[in-house]
């Protein structure tokens, strides 16, 4: 056998015969398993402990005006902005469950959904979908609302204009009384162009109509590997609050942190579970590893 031939212990074969490309990823797994392997205790340790400390506290404080800022305890009607039937359960539930807990007072949550999902030829579906996962949700009826205009259809390889989405969203929030108002940042947190579309409508509002549009907060879009970590990412989205929480208790004016329990949770689940269309195997992988499922960062749109 030739001397130059190595074995992968992963493999079980010879390298040399993987494609050239994939010989220094091959290298850089079998490097990564060792050292897990070799510091497998302190590493699990240090994977798991950190969220499992922050929960309780962050649970505790969770009226903290270091985590949920002003304009979160004085709203009577914040409104979601998304932009299709299905979002406001997969990405914001521990938002528009957390707004309607933060104040003391009775909190009437509102859903703006400016397209109806009709990708696929099953708006009329979705749209009766939507009705039950914003009763999940504590969202009454009348304030779950679905626009189909022409401007704003259901296609991922189309942009929305900013000028239309900001004239509905603006008109809404003032039909309804909305003083709060919760959308998708830059990233879309999937990277769906409808989705990066709203925020730039809502970017375009804010900055057109300072004085007058309600404090609007923002998603953050992280990266994949953190997106289906589950409760593992608190470790790194609960970072920039705790400064303030633990050591000068002052309000963070521009975050906002919202961590859903397990009653939060399970209305999440069983929110999306209205959507019966929208339930495909991988769906199900989504709701136990998302992020989105168990907490929302949110920032304000400036």
């Amino acid at each position: 056998m030739p001397s130059d031939i190595r074995y992968s212990p992963l493999l079980q074969k010879p390298t040399s015969r993987l494609p050239v490309v994939l010989r220094p990823l091959l290298r850089l797994i079998v490097t990564f398993l060792k050292l897990y392997y070799r510091h497998r205790i302190l590493l699990t340790v240090l994977t798991f402990l950190p969220p499992l400390l922050f929960l309780p506290i962050l649970h505790i404080s969770s009226r903290s005006k270091t985590l949920v800022p002003t304009p979160f305890h004085v709203t009577r009607r914040p409104l979601l902005v998304v932009a299709h039937p299905d979002d406001e359960c997969l990405f914001f539930s521990p938002a528009v469950l957390g707004a309607a807990r933060t104040p003391l007072h009775d909190v009437d949550p509102a859903v703006l959904v400016l397209s109806n999902g009709n990708n696929y030829g099953i708006g009329d579906v979705r749209v009766g979908e939507l009705r039950g996962s914003c009763e999940e949700l504590g969202v009454r009826e009348e304030l779950c609302t679905v626009m189909n205009v022409p401007e704003l259809q259901d296609n991922p390889k189309e942009w929305w204009p900013a000028e239309k989405i900001a004239e509905i969203v603006k008109k809404h929030a003032e039909e309804i009384g909305a003083d709060l108002i919760i959308t998708f940042d830059s990233g879309g947190i999937s990277g769906h162009i409808n989705h990066k579309s709203v925020f730039l409508g809502l970017q375009h509002l804010v900055r057109t109509h300072p004085t007058t549009t309600p404090p609007t907060y923002a998603s953050t879009t992280v990266s994949l590997p953190r997106k289906y970590s589950s409760l593992l990412d608190l470790t790194f989205t609960a970072l920039p609050f705790l400064p303030r929480l633990l050591l000068t208790g002052t309000e963070n004016t521009d975050r906002a942190l919202f961590v859903a329990d397990w009653s939060m949770y399970k209305a999440a689940r069983r929110a999306f579970g209205r959507h019966a269309s929208q339930l495909s195997w991988d769906r199900y992988f989504y709701m136990v590893l998302s992020r989105y499922m168990m907490m929302n960062d949110l920032e304000r749109v400036r």
